[in-house]
């Protein structure tokens, strides 16, 4: 009866309750002297305290009490502390202190799923759209946006750790209007990175076998890709279409590769690289995050001394932007692809 009575407690929105609102926790089977010795064990342990002016009832219990909000959620304030100990350091569950316990019950078993992903992956390194970060999550892509995951991830102080972006912005490609009208059973598409390598690359377009050059714009391009085909009109099944990627050779543009890769299928454009890796290379990256998987996947495409100077360059805290290819050079190199 008495965990009866402080669910009653924990959920009351005044700061007082009367007699016979707790009377109405008893059951058939509790006698009055249980109720009775159960409010005298509430009182002597703080968790009520009478209102000494309403006067007792004929067994005298006090008609009225004014409820011990700290001490009623003394337990619920431990459990949550227990907690917070054991779930991944990036997760913050100061603010379900001010919580109700019914709050907490309903919400603790997201937070014990996302601290299993947590602990199995770590924050995310790449962005992606809220849908794939919450199927990754609670293999719900709709648990974000639409039930209630938003909240939650903000009220733990994660939502902004988790690398998910806005609704992606549209696609910007310029198109070959040569291959998009031919009606091809496969329609090859070149990503770069950078502005100045898009802007570089543009004039040539129409001497190429290619139907769009599209401008990634760093991590962007994660979330807008799979609108390519919808934004050309060329959404046919039976349409085939090969995506290359061109990106700057550090540990950031191998990663947004990789991600594209293991989401989109997408193609090194391998030979742009090659040209690269025939001149010298520059230095300070120092801090950018290295996706072990990433680079042994990107490696494997070289051949052995090439791989060897690619990671002496890394080793030197080196790397090779897009732009240390001239506009010729980007000209004659894409002319030749495939």
């Amino acid at each position: 009866m008495q965990k009866r009575i402080i669910s009653i407690l924990e959920i009351a929105k005044k700061s007082t309750i009367t007699l016979s609102e707790l009377e109405k926790v008893a059951n058939t089977l509790d006698t009055y002297d249980d109720f009775a010795r159960t409010v005298q064990t509430l009182l002597d342990e703080g968790f009520i305290k009478a209102v000494k002016s309403h006067g007792t009832n004929w067994k005298g219990l006090p008609n009225s009490f004014r409820i011990q909000k700290g001490r009623v959620k003394q337990p619920l304030i431990e459990e949550i502390q227990e907690m917070q100990f054991k779930v991944h350091p990036v997760i913050e569950l100061r603010s379900y202190f001010s919580s109700s316990k019914k709050k907490w019950m309903e919400e603790k078993p997201w937070i014990v799923m996302i601290d299993e992903y947590l602990q199995k992956n770590g924050l995310p390194t790449t962005f992606t759209n809220s849908s794939e970060r919450s199927y990754e999550i609670m293999k719900d892509e709709k648990w974000i946006d639409e039930k209630g995951g938003k909240a939650i991830l903000e009220k733990i102080n994660l939502f902004d750790k988790l690398k998910i972006m806005k609704s992606p912005d549209p696609l910007m490609f310029a198109i070959n209007p040569n291959k998009l009208l031919s009606n091809l059973r496969v329609y090859k598409h070149l990503i770069v990175e950078n502005k100045a390598t898009y802007s570089g690359l543009i004039d040539s377009l129409s001497t190429t076998n290619f139907t769009t050059l599209i401008y990634g714009s760093g991590w962007k391009i994660a979330s807008s890709l799979n609108q390519l085909t919808k934004q050309l009109g060329l959404t046919d099944e039976e349409k085939q279409h090969e995506i290359y990627y061109f990106g700057d050779l550090d540990y950031e543009g191998i990663s947004i590769y990789f991600h594209l890769y293991e989401k989109y299928n997408v193609i090194l454009a391998q030979c742009f690289y090659e040209e690269l890796l025939r001149r010298p290379f520059y230095k300070g990256k120092e801090n950018h995050t290295k996706n072990e998987v990433a680079v042994h996947h990107f490696l494997h495409y070289f051949s052995k001394e090439d791989q060897e100077m690619i990671t002496d360059m890394f080793e030197e805290n080196g790397y090779y932007p897009q732009e240390a290819l001239t506009q010729e050079e980007l000209h004659t190199i894409w002319r030749h692809m495939v």
